[in-house]
């Protein structure tokens, strides 16, 4: 959310106030220590926990401002905003999804503006790509286990195979075991010396389904297990060191990849998006 007039931008963190996240909370300052300006810091306690009663209420933070008296627009990237952030003030859109719209930042059309997005286009991650690299650092890894990983994906040639599953089955989200069957059927024809890591936060299922997603077709097959709650970061920081990835429709494949500095190729279920 920014206000244009002031030069003020806030990273809207109600959603991990709810207590019904399947996430594992708000991560930049635990992980990379980055001091985000959180809308929640910009209001007293009372005020903000009136603002998070509202929300449970089926209100987003955008309306609550609007019936505050606020002169407040929404540009909305996707479709789905009435869904996660109803609103019944003016909405502004710009098509095709996923563009790249650098003069977003500077609209004035209202005092404030609720950007609502993916914004999943490599040219925002290009803009201010120095600034990322330097703020996403990842701390050094400590478990035996995931240092045994790292040496193994630095020593090899490791490719990642990401499989989101969690609540994008229950939103019919996840992607078919095809994508991936089809995948690694051409990875084999294109490689042999090579070793597929499988990240998932369903390892259980993939095992399961081996065949049906291609793991057959690979020299060798780990499932990295181990790294789970608060010690996620881990898989995405093995994923960045792997010589390519196999991408889910998530974004911690999209950030792996673009954090990855020594990546040869990647496998996207929406070819272009890291072109």
């Amino acid at each position: 959310m920014s206000n244009p007039a002031g030069g003020k931008w806030y990273l809207d963190d109600s959603e991990f106030f709810l207590g019904n996240s399947v996430y594992n909370g708000y991560e930049l300052e635990k992980v990379f220590g980055i001091k985000a300006n959180l809308l929640s810091n910009a209001f007293d306690k009372d005020v903000w926990d009136e603002y998070i009663a509202l929300k449970k209420q089926g209100y987003s933070i955008p309306q609550i401002f609007l019936e505050c008296g606020e002169d407040i627009g929404i540009y909305a990237e996707t479709d789905d905003y009435n869904e996660i952030n109803p609103f019944s003030g003016h909405v502004y859109r710009k098509l095709p999804e996923g563009g790249f719209y650098p003069d977003i930042v500077k609209m004035t059309e209202a005092a404030s503006i609720y950007y609502h997005g993916t914004w999943i286009d490599k040219r925002w991650f290009n803009a201010y790509r120095d600034v990322f690299l330097k703020e996403l650092a990842f701390p050094e890894i400590t478990g035996m286990q995931a240092r045994i990983y790292e040496e193994q994906i630095k020593d090899e040639y490791a490719v990642a195979v990401h499989i989101r599953r969690g609540n994008y089955v229950d939103k019919g989200l996840q992607l078919g075991c095809e994508y991936y069957h089809d995948a690694l059927k051409q990875l084999a024809e294109d490689k042999k010396d090579y070793k597929v890591y499988v990240f998932s936060d369903d390892l259980f299922w993939c095992n399961q389904h081996s065949f049906e997603l291609g793991f057959h077709f690979a020299p060798q097959v780990e499932y990295v297990s181990g790294n789970i709650g608060t010690g996620s970061y881990v898989d995405l920081y093995l994923m960045s060191i792997c010589k390519g990835i196999v991408m889910a429709n998530s974004a911690f494949s999209y950030l792996a990849a673009l954090m990855a500095k020594d990546l040869d190729f990647v496998v996207e279920p929406q070819p272009g998006i890291l072109k």
